[in-house]
């Protein structure tokens, strides 16, 4: 297939100056490599100016992309109507309304109407939707009002690979917290990890802190500034490291994998923290339907809860040695992305197919 996959995410870090988007800039990039490694054509004009041939032959299959921002959304429709006797649009959808409420906008009717509106909007070129689970397609189910395209659930998943362990990786965050935190080598450390917007709980990680002093309360990934950073950081132990060149250093260096969510379509650090070994508690998300309470993780959903299976799960080895393995053994059998490649390889073909058939029908009209 010849894709042109449509990537504006060097567009968000200029202008926000974070280095990494997450869960959906690192998911992409996997997905467009994969395809590259099947064979397959991929053009990401923001990255090259320059056409090539078969784009200019009209030679198109496939235009993707997984972001909804203004931007994306023109590119996309330019591209759509470019190629309309061709090619399929592909959207991956990880955004939805209930992700993205007071996070963008304050969390207002007003405002929440315009951001479904616009999703609504952003999603409706599409032949096909992918997204990463279960739940947010029941969010994309009952934000749309009439249906034009199939939704998939593909987990977003990780590569295995990239999140083996090695010697020091572990030792390595002890020693970048004592030197630039002072906190003991030996210290109990609880780690979230990802962007801190609201909707993270970063509220909800200060309040666990503060009941939990003799803990060291650590998140990993890029700030955004907000009142509840500011208020979490007047605690002696809840530290905000910003970005970390190699996040396997904290999965394997902390004791815990503390997640706070509110609202998660999957949440991939609780994938990678399953992966590396580091128990888990957390909020108790639709989304995170893969771990069972008690069984490959702690769900909590008051501070009461948390606090209780912080407690557990830090004096319970059987315990804590129980979870972690059957999250492991789970995360590593459903969210392997060489496994995940292949069903987004199909889905396109499908998208496709579906695009031609539609043609098809439309012209016997």
């Amino acid at each position: 297939m010849n894709i042109i996959f449509v990537f504006v995410f060097e567009l968000y870090k200029r202008f926000t100056k974070i280095k990494n988007i997450g869960g959906i800039e690192t998911n992409t990039i996997d997905i467009i490599k994969e395809l590259q490694l099947k064979g397959h054509n991929i053009w990401i004009p923001e990255n090259e100016p320059k056409e090539p041939e078969w784009v200019k032959n009209g030679d198109v299959d496939i235009i993707a992309a997984s972001t909804f921002d203004p931007l994306t959304y023109f590119k996309v429709s330019k591209y759509k109507k470019r190629f309309k006797k061709t090619a399929a649009v592909v959207k991956h959808a990880h955004t939805t309304l209930e992700d993205m409420v007071g996070n963008i906008f304050p969390d207002k009717p007003f405002f929440n109407k315009i951001l479904e509106l616009w999703l609504r909007v952003q999603y409706g070129p599409a032949h096909l939707l992918i997204t990463p689970s279960n739940y947010s397609k029941q969010c994309l189910l009952r934000m749309q009002r009439s249906m034009t395209y199939p939704i998939h659930v593909v987990s977003n998943g990780i590569r295995l690979e990239k999140f083996r362990e090695e010697i020091d990786l572990g030792t390595n965050f002890r020693n970048f917290l004592k030197e630039n935190y002072e906190i003991p080598f030996d210290a109990t450390i609880i780690i979230n990890v990802g962007l801190s917007w609201k909707k993270k709980g970063v509220d909800t990680f200060s309040k666990i802190a503060k009941a939990l002093p003799n803990y060291y309360f650590i998140w990993v990934g890029p700030i955004n500034k907000n009142p509840d950073i500011d208020e979490a950081l007047k605690l002696k132990n809840v530290i905000f490291t910003g970005f970390y060149d190699d996040i396997r250093e904290p999965y394997y260096g902390a004791d815990l994998f503390l997640n706070t969510s509110r609202v998660e379509n999957q949440g991939i650090p609780l994938i990678e923290a399953a992966v590396c070994g580091l128990p888990i508690i957390a909020m108790n998300l639709p989304a995170y339907d893969w771990v069972e309470h008690d069984i490959s993780c702690y769900k909590a959903e008051k501070i009461e809860d948390f606090i209780d299976g912080i407690q557990k799960i830090v004096n319970n080895k059987e315990f804590r040695n129980k979870i972690t393995n059957n999250a492991q053994k789970k995360a590593i059998e459903l969210h392997d992305f060489n496994k995940i490649g292949k069903k987004v390889e199909d889905l396109y073909i499908r998208a496709l197919k579906l695009k031609k058939a539609k043609d098809k029908i439309l012209r016997s009209r």
